[in-house]
Formats: structure tokens, C-alpha cells, sequence
């Protein structure tokens, strides 16, 4: 042992000291932030010291011991003139270059959405410019109904051109970035979501969250939870339903609706199939203090989706040991057990959706809550997605700045 240490030098023992106490560059945006927290404390949680860069909107977050929060970006809303929404993120990617040339960490991990021009283009071209090595999170390989040619030769450039690592929580994602934006595979790494860690107060039952929320006890309830978009397919799952009830089943539906005209789009669909369907919908943002009753209200968690890759909800039920109906699509319909976890129909396809619902309705007792937690914070735990990213942290070495900007030799 002693001959093996007497080979190594000082220079060389005190850079592996340095590199095991380094800070890790968690990069924010305004997705999620939730999961901005899971990711920073799993990393805290595995050793690791975490420097978390957002805005006011993680500032309340509740970070654990290890992870120093940096309020670089302030104000999280939209400013109503453009002249000053530029000036606000002018000053804010400023604040941010001078931290980030000014650390020793080699890598930034971004872990969110960002902008794709002012984030992505340009703030990634100045980090590369300095030697920094960039990891990326692709939670979607385009924006949703964003598949415009222009949206394509940013997303391509970022993908092959900016990023040294890119994070995907799906083998379908990966084979997506492979096959249609030509991504070198060995830069892709697929690493599941990772299961939440959400408030779970031990007294609180189904049926009492049922009375608080005024749902019968005797009822079967599938949650539609989330951001209400037209590529999420409630609309869908409302005309499926109409046209093939199913006795006792209420669609509970719950998040904001946003665009004002989609909004009323879904309400008039709802009040269209309310002789058949029975329906509990609130398309408004969700408090915080209501998700642990939705959940635990809960008999399925539905994802429906038209179109998209992923989603954080999925790991929210199974955090509530709640087995999910879901498309197969995208990696959607990845890292669900069928007769364990949940199920998968084909996107689109009212008839499979309606047998999935009903089949697991009817033996919803096979679903264990247990078995499904056990499952989630086994083989799907942030702690295990942390180690993984930083195992490709380890990889990557700082290179020259001009030559990774070029895509040249790394040393």
C-alpha cells in the first residue's frame, strides 16, 4: 500500500483531493423546481458539496446540508415590457458568466429548461469558450408542438455542437437524439427520472382524504394531474370515457389550464360529457397543501398523452405508491411495470385506453401500494441518477477553451 501512495505526487494526491471536495454547478430554471430540489439534495446526500444557481422561485426550496443556494437570477416573472425583460435577463446572465468563470468546478449540470437562444446558444458558447464542460438535461428532444425548422437547428447545434453529456430519462429519447439529430451515442446516457420525495403524513387515509376532498368512498378515482395542455389528452380521455363509460370511475382533474381559449375548450367538453361521465375538475394551479389529498385520494394516475417524451408525475405516483395508466409513447410508457407499477395503451387509441381503465379498476387490490414505493425508491431513486451523472462528472476533463468550443482534442 505504502509503495503504490509513494508513486503518486503531491500534485497529483492533492488534485484528487481537490476534485473529491469540488462543487458541483447545478444550473436552474423556471421548470420545475421541485425537482431542481431532488436533484441538488440526492447529490448533497451521496457527499457531494452542490451550488444550485435560480432565481426567487427556488429560494424557498428546502435544500439540505451540502447544497448553497445562489440567487443570481432574482425575479422569476415575466416583466410585462420587453425592453425591461431583456435588461432583467441581460443582468442576470452577466451575474451568472462571472460566477461561472470564476469557479474551479469544470462542469455545469444544467438540470432544467432553459431558453434556448439566450441560455442555451449564448451562454453555452461563452462557458465552452472558457473551458467549461457542459452537461444537459433533455427532459423533452423538442419543445411540445415546437417541432418548427428553426426550433430544429437550435435543438441540433445544442445537442452536437454545445453540450459534452446529455442526460435523457428514456432509451426512446435516446434513440430519437441518435437517429434524428445524428448525436454520437456514447454522449447520450439514459438515466431514469427519479422517484420525489413528497410531504406523506401517515394518518392521512384514502378514504379521509376522499371526505376532505368531497369524493365518495365507494368510487373508483383516476387523477389527471399536471399542467392542463391539448398534448396531455384529458380531451381525449373525456371523449373515450363518453363513448364507453365506466360505472362508478370519477375523473378527478386538477391543473392549471393556462391558455384562456384552451381553458374553456376543455370546460365545454367537460359539461358535454357530464350526463355520462362523472367528472371532479378544477383547471387552475394547484396548492401545495392539496397534492398529498389528491394523490392519496387516488385509485390510478393517468397520462394520457397525444404527444410528448417523459414525466416528472409518473414518479409522483409512484412516490404515493399509485400505480399509472399511461401512452406508450415517447419514453412515457418506459420504466412502468406492467401488473406492478401500472400499465400502457397505445397513444391515441380510444378503445385500448378504455379496457386498460377498466381492467385495473377492477383489480386495482394487484397494484400494492408498497410493492410500487419499493420499486420507485429502489431502482428509480434520485440518489442513484445522482451518482450516475456524477460518474460522468469524473469523466470529463477541463479542456482548452477555444478547442472545445471547435470540437477539437481534449487533453
Amino acid at each position: 500500500m505504502n509503495a503504490m501512495l509513494d508513486t503518486k505526487t503531491g500534485a497529483e494526491i492533492a488534485h484528487e483531493l481537490e476534485r473529491d471536495t469540488l462543487p458541483r454547478i447545478i444550473l436552474a430554471s423556471g421548470f420545475q423546481p421541485d425537482y431542481v430540489r431532488e436533484v441538488a439534495n440526492a447529490y448533497a446526500r451521496t457527499g457531494k458539496r452542490i451550488q444550485v444557481v435560480g432565481g426567487d422561485m427556488h429560494a424557498a426550496l428546502a435544500f439540505e446540508d451540502g447544497v448553497e443556494f445562489l440567487n443570481l437570477r432574482g425575479k422569476d416573472k415575466r416583466e410585462k415590457k420587453a425592453v425591461r425583460e431583456l435588461s432583467k435577463l441581460a443582468a442576470y446572465y452577466g451575474r451568472l458568466l462571472r460566477f461561472v468563470s470564476g469557479s474551479p468546478c469544470p462542469v455545469v449540470y444544467d438540470v432544467s429548461i432553459g431558453r434556448p437562444l439566450l441560455r442555451c446558444l449564448l451562454m453555452y458558447s461563452m462557458f465552452r469558450l472558457l473551458g467549461k464542460r457542459i452537461v444537459y438535461t433533455a427532459h423533452n428532444v423538442l419543445p411540445h408542438d415546437g417541432a418548427t425548422l428553426l426550433n430544429r437547428c437550435i435543438y441540433r447545434t445544442i445537442y452536437r455542437a454545445l453540450t459534452d453529456a446529455i442526460i435523457v430519462h428514456g432509451q426512446s429519447l435516446k434513440n430519437r437524439l441518435v437517429e434524428e439529430f445524428r448525436v454520437a451515442p456514447d454522449k447520450v446516457h439514459v438515466i431514469s427520472h427519479g422517484t420525489y420525495h413528497p410531504p406523506d403524513d401517515g394518518s392521512l387515509t384514502k378514504e379521509t382524504a376522499r371526505d376532505r376532498l368531497g369524493l365518495p368512498r365507494d368510487a373508483r378515482v383516476a387523477l389527471f394531474f399536471g399542467l392542463q395542455r391539448p398534448y396531455k389528452g384529458t380531451e381525449f380521455a373525456l371523449q373515450a370515457l363518453c363513448e364507453s363509460p365506466i360505472p362508478g370511475l370519477v375523473m378527478l382533474i386538477r391543473g392549471d389550464a393556462g391558455d384562456p381559449e384552451y381553458r374553456e375548450r376543455l370546460l365545454e367538453r367537460i359539461r358535454e360529457v357530464s350526463s355520462r361521465v362523472q367528472v371532479d375538475a378544477k383547471l387552475e394551479t394547484v396548492p401545495e397543501s392539496e397534492m398529498e389529498l389528491l394523490f392519496k385520494a387516488t385509485d390510478v394516475v393517468v397520462l394520457p398523452y397525444l404527444e410528448g417524451s417523459q414525466s416528472g408525475i409518473k414518479y409522483m405516483a409512484y412516490a404515493y405508491g399509485r400505480p399509472v395508466l399511461a401512452s406508450a409513447i415517447g419514453s412515457l410508457g418506459e420504466f412502468i411495470v406492467p401488473g406492478l407499477t401500472g400499465e400502457t395503451f397505445p397513444p391515441g387509441n380510444a378503445s385500448a385506453f378504455v379496457s386498460a381503465m377498466r381492467a385495473m379498476t377492477e383489480q386495482i387490490e394487484k397494484y400494492d401500494e408498497q410493492r410500487i414505493k419499493a420499486v420507485a425508491y429502489t431502482d428509480y431513486s434520485f440518489e442513484n441518477a445522482a451518482r450516475r451523472v456524477d460518474a460522468i462528472f469524473e469523466q470529463l476533463r477541463r479542456p482548452a477553451g477555444l478547442a472545445a468550443f471547435l470540437g477539437g482534442p481534449i487533453p
